[in-house]
């Protein structure tokens, strides 16, 4: 694989268009692309016209899937909640099985949830030369791509609680015999199950820090002309580099409706490279040339 193509803002600025251009482009210069959206409005479907609900051909050397967000959240919650009981098995005794079972209506499990989708549907495309994904509007996305390396923090400091954990079991045992801890409670490191658990969550972690942080990752900011969107994309900025991720360009969409803005823009983002759209009029919707004539005026010279 030579890239995977990013593309952030706000609701309604032009991301998925932004996110066709380069699908396109990319394939009519016979690169095989897998294009994919993780966003719950499937606005892919509606650009192509076609249900990719599952994964399909789009045109020649472009295919594409709208993930099915809500059935990932199913399923890895399902997975979790069964692996849980099965670590803690001695739960139901003192009466918090219910607890576990309320995981589903907690917070965040949606963005870990697609963090896991993205990391499953990459892993299965590694094959295709560009990969490029569409997401959700602004938070939910910053959500998302800071999950790695908060999880990663969270997770050795858990590791580091089990360990100490195991240690006193291990000096129980030791000196009242391995009877006393109950059967099937593991002292040793090697065989308890939450020390595997720990280690298989931070290495898919730290794997998602290092494609989505990394230099085979092109982050792209979507913005439009006016001064909101401007200022949520110099606050998606901000945020990104608290997070230690640079952006790798801004496309300014439908560039021409507001007169006068192109020295603003260079200013407000300096040291970003600034790629302007041209506003394709009369247009209710965009048809293959349109997103290849769009995509001509920033793909090859950011690539």
């Amino acid at each position: 694989m030579k890239r995977i193509l990013v593309f952030l803002g706000k609701g309604g600025v032009g991301k998925t268009t932004s996110s066709a251009s380069a699908a396109f482009y990319l394939a009519e210069k016979g690169f095989r692309v897998f294009w994919f959206s993780v966003d719950p409005a499937h606005n892919l479907s509606d650009v192509t016209g076609l249900d990719l609900s599952r994964e399909r051909e789009i045109v020649e050397n472009l295919r594409g899937l709208e993930v099915d967000v809500e059935g990932y959240l199913t399923s890895y919650i399902e997975g979790t909640i069964r692996r849980m009981k099965k670590m803690y098995r001695q739960l139901s005794v003192v009466g918090l099985e219910g607890v576990i079972d309320s995981l589903k209506y907690s917070p965040g499990m949606e963005e870990v949830a697609i963090l896991y989708a993205m990391g499953d549907v990459i892993d299965r495309h590694m094959d295709a030369d560009f990969i490029v994904v569409d997401t959700p509007p602004t938070g939910l996305t910053l959500r998302i791509l800071s999950l790695p390396k908060l999880n990663l923090d969270w997770l050795n400091v858990l590791r580091m609680w089990r360990l100490k954990i195991l240690e006193r079991r291990s000096m129980v045992a030791s000196l009242k015999g391995r009877e006393h801890l109950g059967e099937g409670v593991p002292v040793d490191p090697d065989e308890d199950p939450v020390i595997s658990e720990i280690k298989e969550h931070t290495g898919f972690m730290k794997r998602m820090w290092d494609l989505l942080a990394g230099k085979l990752c092109l982050r792209v900011l979507v913005v439009n002309q006016d001064r909101l969107s401007v200022e949520e994309g110099l606050r998606i900025r901000e945020r990104m580099k608290r997070l230690g991720m640079d952006l790798s360009a801004v496309l300014v969409n439908k560039f021409g409706l507001i007169p006068g803005r192109k020295a603003d823009l260079k200013k407000e983002f300096e040291g970003i490279r600034i790629f302007e759209l041209p506003y394709i009029e009369n247009k209710e919707r965009l048809d293959r040339e349109d997103y290849l004539k769009i995509a001509s005026c920033w793909v090859e010279s950011l690539l």
